[in-house]
Protein backbone atom coordinates (compact mmCIF):
# COMPACT_ATOMS: atom_id res chain seq x y z
CA UNK A 1 0.00 0.00 0.00
CA UNK A 2 1.07 3.61 -0.80
CA UNK A 3 0.68 6.04 2.40
CA UNK A 4 0.93 9.73 2.69
CA UNK A 5 2.11 11.78 5.56
CA UNK A 6 1.78 15.37 5.91
CA UNK A 7 3.27 16.54 8.96
CA UNK A 8 7.17 14.90 9.87
CA UNK A 9 8.13 16.18 13.35
CA UNK A 10 8.28 14.42 16.48
CA UNK A 11 4.91 12.17 15.84
CA UNK A 12 5.42 11.75 12.04
CA UNK A 13 8.34 11.21 11.01
CA UNK A 14 8.84 8.12 13.58
CA UNK A 15 5.69 6.46 12.78
CA UNK A 16 6.17 7.29 9.05
CA UNK A 17 9.85 5.68 9.21
CA UNK A 18 8.35 2.47 10.84
CA UNK A 19 5.50 2.36 8.11
CA UNK A 20 8.01 2.08 6.03
CA UNK A 21 8.61 -1.68 6.90
CA UNK A 22 5.50 -2.66 4.95
CA UNK A 23 4.98 0.53 2.93
CA UNK A 24 5.95 2.65 0.33
CA UNK A 25 5.63 5.94 2.15
CA UNK A 26 5.46 9.50 0.94
CA UNK A 27 5.72 12.51 3.30
CA UNK A 28 5.57 15.79 3.27
CA UNK A 29 6.38 18.91 6.24
CA UNK A 30 6.61 22.65 5.80
CA UNK A 31 10.23 22.45 7.22
CA UNK A 32 13.10 20.60 5.86
CA UNK A 33 13.01 17.36 6.83
CA UNK A 34 15.83 14.02 6.13
CA UNK A 35 14.67 10.50 6.25
CA UNK A 36 16.41 7.46 4.39
CA UNK A 37 13.08 5.54 4.62
CA UNK A 38 10.28 7.87 3.66
CA UNK A 39 10.44 9.45 0.61
CA UNK A 40 10.09 13.23 1.15
CA UNK A 41 8.22 15.70 -1.36
CA UNK A 42 8.37 19.66 -1.32
CA UNK A 43 5.33 19.41 -3.16
CA UNK A 44 1.72 19.22 -1.04
CA UNK A 45 -0.30 17.84 -3.88
CA UNK A 46 2.07 14.91 -4.35
CA UNK A 47 1.35 13.40 -1.25
CA UNK A 48 -2.16 12.42 -3.11
CA UNK A 49 -0.97 10.52 -6.07
CA UNK A 50 -1.63 7.21 -5.58
CA UNK A 51 -1.73 6.82 -1.67
CA UNK A 52 -4.71 5.46 -0.38
CA UNK A 53 -3.85 6.50 3.23
CA UNK A 54 -3.20 9.98 4.43
CA UNK A 55 -1.79 10.85 7.94
CA UNK A 56 -1.88 13.82 9.28
CA UNK A 57 0.47 14.71 12.10
CA UNK A 58 0.42 18.78 12.44
CA UNK A 59 1.23 20.34 15.62
CA UNK A 60 -2.11 21.35 17.48
CA UNK A 61 0.34 23.55 20.32
CA UNK A 62 -1.11 24.64 23.74
CA UNK A 63 -1.14 28.38 25.00
CA UNK A 64 2.18 28.70 26.62
CA UNK A 65 1.12 29.69 29.93
CA UNK A 66 0.29 25.77 29.99
CA UNK A 67 3.87 24.83 29.28
CA UNK A 68 3.88 22.99 32.74
CA UNK A 69 6.88 25.03 34.74
CA UNK A 70 3.57 26.07 37.06
CA UNK A 71 0.49 25.20 38.31
CA UNK A 72 -2.61 26.31 35.69
CA UNK A 73 -5.54 25.26 38.02
CA UNK A 74 -6.13 29.52 38.31
CA UNK A 75 -5.91 29.76 35.10
CA UNK A 76 -8.79 30.26 32.53
CA UNK A 77 -9.24 26.78 30.21
CA UNK A 78 -7.45 27.14 26.66
CA UNK A 79 -7.95 25.11 24.12
CA UNK A 80 -4.94 23.77 21.59
CA UNK A 81 -4.22 26.00 18.18
CA UNK A 82 -6.02 24.26 15.54
CA UNK A 83 -4.71 26.58 12.59
CA UNK A 84 -2.20 23.83 11.32
CA UNK A 85 -4.93 20.98 11.05
CA UNK A 86 -7.56 23.53 9.18
CA UNK A 87 -4.48 24.98 6.88
CA UNK A 88 -3.99 21.11 5.85
CA UNK A 89 -7.47 19.87 6.14
CA UNK A 90 -8.33 22.84 3.55
CA UNK A 91 -5.57 21.53 1.33
CA UNK A 92 -6.41 18.11 1.55
CA UNK A 93 -9.94 19.50 0.29
CA UNK A 94 -8.03 20.61 -2.53
CA UNK A 95 -6.16 17.38 -3.97
CA UNK A 96 -7.91 14.47 -2.08
CA UNK A 97 -9.96 12.10 -4.17
CA UNK A 98 -13.18 11.44 -2.51
CA UNK A 99 -12.11 7.48 -1.97
CA UNK A 100 -8.71 8.56 -0.02
CA UNK A 101 -8.84 8.12 3.54
CA UNK A 102 -7.17 10.89 5.75
CA UNK A 103 -6.80 10.09 9.35
CA UNK A 104 -6.17 13.15 11.43
CA UNK A 105 -3.55 11.48 14.29
CA UNK A 106 -2.66 15.02 16.32
CA UNK A 107 -3.94 15.11 19.70
CA UNK A 108 -7.74 17.17 19.75
CA UNK A 109 -10.07 18.05 22.66
CA UNK A 110 -13.78 16.60 22.75
CA UNK A 111 -15.76 18.08 20.37
CA UNK A 112 -13.64 19.99 18.08
CA UNK A 113 -13.47 17.24 15.30
CA UNK A 114 -16.94 18.30 14.45
CA UNK A 115 -16.86 21.95 15.18
CA UNK A 116 -13.65 23.06 13.59
CA UNK A 117 -12.88 20.31 11.17
CA UNK A 118 -15.61 18.75 9.37
CA UNK A 119 -17.08 21.53 7.25
CA UNK A 120 -13.21 21.03 5.53
CA UNK A 121 -13.68 17.29 5.54
CA UNK A 122 -16.47 16.67 2.77
CA UNK A 123 -13.90 15.72 -0.05
CA UNK A 124 -12.68 12.94 1.02
CA UNK A 125 -13.30 10.15 3.80
CA UNK A 126 -12.01 11.59 7.31
CA UNK A 127 -11.25 9.99 9.96
CA UNK A 128 -9.83 10.70 13.66
CA UNK A 129 -7.34 8.17 14.68
CA UNK A 130 -5.63 9.29 18.26
CA UNK A 131 -2.29 8.04 18.27
CA UNK A 132 -2.19 7.01 22.21
CA UNK A 133 1.87 8.05 21.90
CA UNK A 134 4.78 9.21 24.43
CA UNK A 135 7.34 11.47 23.43
CA UNK A 136 10.36 9.66 23.07
CA UNK A 137 9.18 6.36 22.38
CA UNK A 138 6.92 6.78 19.52
CA UNK A 139 7.66 3.94 17.10
CA UNK A 140 7.23 1.41 19.82
CA UNK A 141 4.05 2.76 21.20
CA UNK A 142 2.66 3.11 17.73
CA UNK A 143 4.11 -0.54 17.14
CA UNK A 144 2.20 -1.84 20.40
CA UNK A 145 -0.73 0.47 21.37
CA UNK A 146 -2.68 -0.06 24.28
CA UNK A 147 -5.48 0.03 22.22
CA UNK A 148 -6.35 1.60 18.13
CA UNK A 149 -9.10 3.96 18.21
CA UNK A 150 -10.86 5.13 15.25
CA UNK A 151 -13.51 8.30 15.14
CA UNK A 152 -15.93 8.42 12.42
CA UNK A 153 -18.73 10.88 11.76
CA UNK A 154 -21.44 8.79 13.40
CA UNK A 155 -19.54 5.84 14.42
CA UNK A 156 -20.29 3.45 11.71
CA UNK A 157 -17.89 0.95 10.82
CA UNK A 158 -17.54 2.78 7.44
CA UNK A 159 -15.20 1.09 4.47
CA UNK A 160 -12.95 3.83 5.06
CA UNK A 161 -12.61 3.02 9.33
CA UNK A 162 -12.38 -0.97 8.15
CA UNK A 163 -9.46 0.03 5.53
CA UNK A 164 -7.79 0.91 8.37
CA UNK A 165 -8.62 -1.43 10.77
CA UNK A 166 -6.94 -4.19 8.49
CA UNK A 167 -4.16 -1.81 8.11
CA UNK A 168 -3.47 -1.93 11.75
CA UNK A 169 -3.73 -5.45 11.85
CA UNK A 170 -1.23 -5.48 9.94
CA UNK A 171 1.41 -3.15 11.12
CA UNK A 172 1.00 -3.51 14.74
CA UNK A 173 2.93 -6.34 16.80
CA UNK A 174 0.40 -6.90 19.60
CA UNK A 175 -3.18 -7.58 20.02
CA UNK A 176 -4.28 -4.25 20.80
CA UNK A 177 -8.25 -3.68 20.96
CA UNK A 178 -9.58 -2.20 18.39
CA UNK A 179 -12.58 0.31 18.45
CA UNK A 180 -14.68 2.20 16.16
CA UNK A 181 -16.90 5.40 17.35
CA UNK A 182 -17.94 8.83 16.49
CA UNK A 183 -15.58 11.53 16.22
CA UNK A 184 -16.13 12.45 20.08
CA UNK A 185 -15.91 9.23 21.37
CA UNK A 186 -12.59 8.92 19.47
CA UNK A 187 -11.97 12.37 21.42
Amino acid sequence: MKIGFIGLGKLGMPCAEEMTRQHEVIGYDVEHKVSTHVKITTDFQEVFNGTEIIFVAVPTPHHPDYDGSKPTTQLTPRDFDYAAVINVLKKCQQYARKNQIVALISTVLPGTTRREFARYTRNFQFVYNPYLIAMGSEAHDMLHPDMVIIGTEFGEDTIASQILSKFYKNLILNNAQQMTGTWEEAE
